[in-house]
């Protein structure tokens, strides 16, 4: 292994170690200088050969010949061309035929042919050196014709040295070229080596790098070129060859922290070792950056990312651990009063920081074993593993005290619960929350500790809300359409969409019995936008099928003020493949006192997508509000369409209305039409639209479309 490109020791003893880019001393360069030396010293013997074998013009020339020949040598070791090679035939073929014995000619011609042949490259040998063999040929053929009777020992003693010459410089050739190449790949693979980012080291019997590259060096902290001594490290602290865990041989990586914030992965292979005890391979990959990354997205997980507090399942995951350790557990549900107002009316930037400043207040007056966490949007937690009732409690009213000892104080609802024999993670969350619940009905900014006899009430309303919860994340819910009809054609034109909840055990629940809990709690916003999902698809599917019917969604206040709401609607046409044209979004008169919210709608509009006021007359009815924001669809309440017949001034307010849509360039749709006498009177009076029972009752896209398809 001591080729160029790739060096280390070679003895099992031997101690000093180098790193595969330091390539040691080629032992080539010495036979290529011993060489040129005996082929100098030949020429050297052919000259003097030529100059003492008598006086002569032309041993004196051929003398001088040779005499260029070894200066070429000289001047050019490795770059002699074929003017050299033709001179060394000329020379040679003359020296044979005025000296009497060839020796010193086969001399000069095995230095001439072997020097050539140490060089390598294909222009250099076989061919130029055939040039002097031939030389030689012809001189003795010259020779031995001028001989009147021929000598065969003396032309045997000639010609094999020849032949020996000619096999010998075309062996030795080969095998220059194949060591050449062997060191070229040897530089490569020594070049890769170094290249790559990967760590490489060859360990012994006793864990001291025998080979190893740069990047090793770094990644292990080796000082210099020398890394005698050092050891490969493993998780259990011993040098991995070692370690009794088996670090070294295991089939999976392991990983390493040689030094403070870096992180190695280490594969180990065995290596056989024709005599001694085997060795191993080491490579080691930099996965610092992925463990960063791997813990970055686990904080990321675990933390809530507005307050730093922990995420909801990760704290609910901290609840089931102690529990599972320690049979008393005390938990804090903390819902911060009036959130709500302060969000609307000053925005939600405010709004953030105030979720912040509370969540830094109740961190501070947490002793050192509990820990908070956020469940969702104002809704807050704490875990008090080994508290009991008096101690939770007297736990809850210091993080009250906490919220509400500052110049701005927070008030906050605080229900406090301990866990009990048979009571799980999730019930002792929904006994404190039941609680928190209480203490809000009971005007709020106080503590009550849960007790089984708390009200049904307050307990039913915190399982329709983690029932609601679930009933939004498991598609529980289920959206059925009422048909919108043309008066003037008596053509259905649209549909509202109308969500139902199929409750588990309790049947379909019309909205009035769960919307109010959703809008109270938040969940207002993920049921609404599975509704926006679902009426989109369904329109959609509905111009496939040869029906283009609109849609109508009612949207709350909420969801409107929420951030991004226009991009989210935007989002679900987009998917859905809608047209904005063919779909209507429905809010009550309660909009106008919600400024977020309205700026919200007047965006909605003015992207293309239809606006309908609902229960028009019912709430925060204003002539100014409707001049100042126009809506395309004036929607009448059924309390005024009930009444038709039975008071002349219902009819009167109802003409009213319609003229006051037409003023603003808004269709009327009656809400709640139930008789033909309905409908007649309402298209009589100019109403565009209407929908109600005699049309047709609210049901599912498949009973819908059957019904449509017989007629209504």
């Amino acid at each position: 292994m001591g080729a160029s490109g790739v060096a280390g020791s070679h003895g099992s003893g031997a101690k000093a170690t180098r790193p595969v880019n330091r390539a040691p001393r080629d032992p080539s360069r010495t036979v290529r200088l011993l060489t040129n030396v005996f082929a100098w010293l030949g020429g050297a013997a052919l000259v003097g050969n030529l100059l003492l074998a008598g006086d002569g013009v032309v041993r004196s020339a051929l003398a001088a010949v040779v005499v260029l020949v070894l200066g070429s040598w000289w001047l050019r070791p490795r770059g002699d061309g074929w003017l050299v090679a033709v001179v060394e035939g000329v020379a040679t073929a003359g020296a044979v035929m005025v000296l009497p014995a060839a020796q010193p000619v086969l001399a000069f011609l095995f230095g001439a042919t072997t020097r050539r042949a140490l060089h390598g490259g294909p222009g250099r040998y076989p061919v130029k050196s055939l040039v002097g063999l031939g030389g030689y040929v012809v001189g003795l053929c010259l020779s031995l014709s001028r001989t009147d009777q021929v000598d065969p020992d003396v032309v045997m003693a000639a010609v094999m040295p020849l032949l020996g010459l000619v096999i010998g410089t075309f062996a030795l050739h080969e095998t220059v070229r194949a060591a050449g190449a062997e060191q070229a790949a040897r530089r490569t693979v020594g070049a890769l080596l170094e290249a790559t980012p990967v760590g490489l080291a060859l360990l012994d019997e006793r864990g001291t790098p025998r080979l190893h590259n740069l990047r090793a060096r770094e990644m292990f902290g080796w000082d210099g070129g020398n890394a005698a001594g050092s050891t490969v490290p493993c998780p259990h602290g011993a040098g991995i060859t070692g370690c009794r865990d088996g670090c070294a041989s295991a089939e999976d990586p392991v990983e390493v922290e040689p030094r403070n914030g870096l992180v190695l992965s280490v594969h180990t292979a065995p290596v056989e070792q024709d005599t001694g005890p085997d060795h191993v391979v080491v490579a080691a990959v930099d996965v610092s950056g992925r463990r960063r990354w791997e813990e970055a997205l686990r904080d990321r997980a675990e933390r809530d990312e507005l307050t730093g507090l922990a995420s909801r399942a990760h704290f609910l995951h901290l609840v089931r651990e102690a529990m599972a350790v320690d049979p008393v557990v005390g938990l804090l549900v903390v819902d911060l009063d009036r959130f709500k107002d302060v969000n609307d009316a000053d925005g939600h930037e405010v709004g953030d920081r105030y979720l912040k400043a509370a969540a830094a207040r109740m961190r501070s007056a947490l002793p050192a074993r509990a820990v908070a966490g956020r469940l969702g949007g104002d809704e807050f937690a704490v875990l008090a593993p080994g508290f009991g009732v008096r101690d939770t409690v007297r736990l809850a009213k210091s993080v009250l005290r906490s919220l509400n000892d500052t110049a701005e104080p927070f008030a906050a609802s605080v229900g406090a619960a301990v866990s009990q024999a048979g009571v799980d993670a999730a019930d002792l969350l929904r006994d404190a929350d039941t609680a928190m619940y209480v203490a809000k009905r009971d005007g709020g900014n106080q503590v009550r500790q849960f007790r089984q006899e708390m009200g049904e009430e307050a307990l039913a309303r915190q399982r329709d809300r983690a029932d609601l919860r679930t009933a939004i994340e498991d598609d529980q819910l289920v959206v059925h359409y009422q048909p919108i009809v043309d008066l003037a054609t008596s053509a259905v034109t649209g549909a509202e969409a109308l969500v139902r909840w199929q409750r588990p055990g309790e049947g379909l629940l019309g909205p009035d019995a769960f919307i109010g809990l959703a809008e109270e709690t938040g969940l207002i916003v993920p049921l609404g936008q599975k509704v926006l999902e679902a009426a989109c698809g369904q329109a959609v599917r509905w111009k496939a099928e040869g029906r283009s019917l609109g849609v109508t969604v009612n949207v709350s206040t909420r969801e409107l003020a929420t951030p991004g709401f226009l991009q989210r609607l935007e989002r679900v046409i987009t998917t859905a493949g809608l047209t904005p044209s063919r779909l209507t979004v429905e809010v009550t008169e309660s909009v106008w006192a919600d400024e977020p919210a309205m700026r919200s709608l007047v965006a909605v509009r003015e992207a293309g997508i239809r606006v309908a006021l609902d229960d028009f007359g019912t709430g925060y009815s204003s002539l100014s509000y409707l001049q100042r924001y126009p809506f395309d669809v004036v929607k009448i309440d059924r309390s005024f369409t009930g009444a038709l017949g039975r008071n002349g001034r219902t009819e009167g307010v109802i003409r009213c209305i319609i003229a006051l849509a037409e003023v603003l360039g808004a269709k009327t749709v009656a809400e709640g039409v139930e008789t033909p006498d309905q409908a007649d009177w309402l298209r009589d009076a100019g109403c565009s639209y209407a929908q109600g029972y005699l049309f047709g009752k609210p049901a599912d896209a498949a009973e819908w479309n059957a019904r449509s398809s017989t007629g209504w």
